[in-house]
């Protein structure tokens, strides 16, 4: 068993809970495999029906007439760790979510100059778990965890103004679901009054690194034998076992917009606009835990209804250009503004049990915008394969003062490849693999450090018809 201290220490990050997919922050670096194995490059090309997730105008590259069917699978595969500095050393710690799965499906026709359709699309998923014997599963009594899944109905349509320029944009449906176990001390470990991470940080007017307020908050104390403060810690939780849907929920609804333009036969440039989500906030049932940090056992738990406030994914700018250089080579290069810092400024939370008590914490999380640069190559080898290739390059949104290891989503750059492979007329298998290389990153309040590397393997069939 970790000693008190360790275990106090081992929670000062897991206040930040936010979702997060660790790709570009919380957005997929690509969506569909032939935009992914051209290291999410889509503002200029044809990408199938995943052009609607993309740049919906890009729908308009099929030939009159034409239909198009796809259903696909992703499989994003995280592996992440945290060190903890303690008394007795650092203590490492891996993370047991490694595989999260996102389906998705799509619908194009193209009739005259219109092309419309509809698909379902997972926007991507990442999550922690830890172990009841790990600090940060330990301190939250009997394992720490955190799961996003956030998917949408798509409802493009775009028109082929003339043989140059083209427009589209879509009504999305989106929701979300959200999963969250994890616990912080009451007071601070020690004497130091500058230790960050604790509810002290929040209740008592240090706010390093958040605000908590209401009747449940100020009645804690009484709740615990003072002896006992410093080996307290209060835990949040509201999981289930749901890989599609979380304990909280919420849905809403986005928008794009989108062009290109197709300068001459072999230059085509386009840029879409993908609207801040306007989801409604996410709410289910959950309890509040009182953890004996020297045991690890629960001593109170307080049923309730947990919200998550005001949740929503950025606004995206995208422009990008494809390039034909041969008949049987194109490159495309995308670059993206992602708006990180007007939603990700703080995440709000409120617990309420039932006789009416309630918590209301505020995490500061203080998002940086993020800039992408999308750099591909497809390649036709034949008539039947084509291979792609690719990088997705970005900086890391996430301030160092506000990492959370059970959310690090710090990943920056990606190396992409992929292929299309025709297996009839009328049909084509498509794939794609992207591997982040590991970044590590320190907590400068509380020199936790959190690792974080992944792989996102996407495999897709195609109907034409």
């Amino acid at each position: 068993m970790f000693r008190k201290t360790t275990l106090a220490v081992s929670v000062l990050l897991a206040l930040g809970a936010q979702s997060a997919f660790a790709t570009n922050g919380m957005v997929m670096e690509g969506y569909g495999p032939i935009s992914t194995g051209m290291g999410g490059a889509a503002s200029a090309l044809d990408v199938g029906t995943s052009g609607m997730a993309n740049n919906p105008a890009t729908l308009t590259m099929m030939q009159d007439g034409d239909q198009k069917a796809e259903v696909s699978i992703g499989n994003l595969r995280p592996d992440v760790g945290v060190k903890v500095p303690t008394s007795g050393g650092v203590v490492s710690s891996t993370s047991d979510g490694d595989s999260y799965l996102m389906p998705a499906a799509g619908y194009v026709r193209k009739q005259g100059k219109v092309s419309y359709g509809i698909g379902v699309l997972s926007q991507g998923g990442m999550g922690t778990e830890y172990a009841a014997d790990t600090p940060l599963g330990a301190a939250a009594g009997g394992g720490a965890r955190s799961e996003l899944g956030v998917g949408a109905v798509i409802f493009p349509v775009a028109y082929e103004v003339n043989d140059k320029l083209s427009v589209g944009g879509t009504v999305d449906y989106v929701w979300g679901g959200l999963d969250m176990k994890m616990g912080m001390p009451i007071a601070a470990p020690g004497a130091n009054p500058a230790a960050a991470g604790t509810f002290a940080d929040f209740s008592q007017g240090q706010q390093i690194l958040g605000s908590a307020s209401g009747t449940l908050v100020q009645g804690l104390g009484s709740m615990v034998d003072p002896a006992a403060m410093t080996s307290t810690a209060a835990a949040f939780d509201f999981s289930n076992d749901n890989d599609f849907s979380g304990q909280t929920n919420g849905a809403g609804i986005s928008g794009k917009l989108g062009a290109t333009y197709k300068v001459n036969p072999k230059l085509t440039v386009g840029g879409s606009y993908r609207a801040k989500t306007n989801m409604e906030d996410f709410t289910g049932d959950g309890s509040m835990k009182l953890v004996n940090l020297a045991t690890g056992a629960t001593d109170v738990s307080i049923p309730g209804k947990y919200t998550i406030k005001d949740f929503q994914f950025p606004a995206t700018t995208t422009v990008g250009a494809a390039y034909k250089m041969t008949d049987k080579t194109t490159v495309a290069a995308d670059v993206s503004r992602i708006g990180w810092s007007d939603t990700m400024k703080d995440f709000n939370l409120n617990f309420t049990t039932a006789d009416g008590a309630s918590a209301d914490i505020s995490m500061k999380q203080n998002w940086d915008d993020q800039t992408v640069v999308k750099l591909g190559v497809a390649h036709d080898v034949d008539e039947n394969l084509t291979v792609r290739g690719g990088v997705n390059l970005a900086n890391n949104p996430v301030p160092d003062a506000y990492l959370n290891p059970l959310f690090p989503a710090i990943v920056e750059n990606h190396v992409t490849g992929g292929l299309t492979y025709g297996v009839g007329k009328m049909s084509k298998v498509s794939a794609s693999l992207v591997y982040a290389p590991e970044v590590e990153q320190t907590n400068t309040n509380t020199n936790i450090t959190a690792t974080h590397s992944q792989t996102n393997l996407q495999v897709m069939y195609t109907f034409d018809f």
